[in-house]
Order: C-alpha cells, then structure tokens, then sequence
C-alpha cells in the first residue's frame, strides 16, 4: 500500500514496487481514501506511508494498520525526531531518500510478517515484527 499526496513521488514509488514484482494498492493521497481501502478488505503485506497528507496527520492510517498487524514504512520530509514516539518504531526514510533502501525495508517487512504468520516468531530484534531498526537483504 503507497499513502502518498505528492504526485510525482507516489508515482516513483508505483513504478519501483511495480518493477519489483509487488502487487500494489493505492497510491492514495488520502487518509480518507487509504482507510476505506483497508475496510473494504484490500490484501495489504506491508504500507509506505507519508506523514502528512494536505495537512492531515496518518495517525488514523497507522491505527488502521497497526490494528491489522500490517507492518508499515513511513517517508516523510520530516526529521525522525520530529516524529510521534510510537512512529520512530517503524522504518523512517527522510526525503529524498533512494528508493533501493525503502524497497529493501519493504522486502524486510513482508519477510517478517510471513514469517510471523507461520508462527516462527520472526522480530525485528525489537521484539515486534516489522518495526524497528531494518538491516535489510537484496530486494529480490
């Protein structure tokens, strides 16, 4: 899933996962667009979220998420520590960032959620899947 207001990056962002072989759902500019996608059941593996939407935060979209147990990344032009607390626990890329390191984070959250669903109890070292500092493989 791509939350993603501005244009041009929510199309680089389209275009990369889609070359990766990813399945995706969005971009969507919207917190309003993105929550009703996850309630009408779209399969989501993993999210690359902006931070702020036309002036509106995606707390509600990370709620939504988090609820789901859908790991997410967030790429914002923001400082991480200018981040709510609970955000840093996720991946965080500053704009601009090269597209190959949130590809590998993205390829990393999945990896860990898969496994996770399969009951091996797959962390991040942080004890949650998905979150936390990712030292990622190739993405493949």
């Amino acid at each position: 899933m791509v939350v993603e207001d501005e244009f041009f990056q929510a199309d680089d962002l389209a275009s990369a996962l889609g070359r990766a072989g990813a399945r995706l759902v969005g971009p969507f500019a919207t917190v309003e667009a993105a929550l009703a996608a996850l309630e009408r059941g779209e399969h989501v593996d993993a999210a690359i979220l902006d931070t702020n939407l036309r002036g509106a935060a995606v707390t509600p979209v990370i709620a939504a998420l988090t609820r789901r147990d859908i790991p997410y990344a967030l790429a914002t032009g923001y400082d991480r520590d200018m981040l709510p607390a609970d955000w840093r626990e996720a991946p965080v890329f500053q704009k601009p960032f090269e597209i190959s390191a949130l590809l590998e984070a993205i390829a990393e959250l999945c990896c860990h959620r898969r496994q996770a669903g399969r009951g091996k109890g797959a962390t991040d070292g942080a004890g949650s899947p998905g979150r936390g500092t990712v030292s990622a493989p190739r993405f493949m």
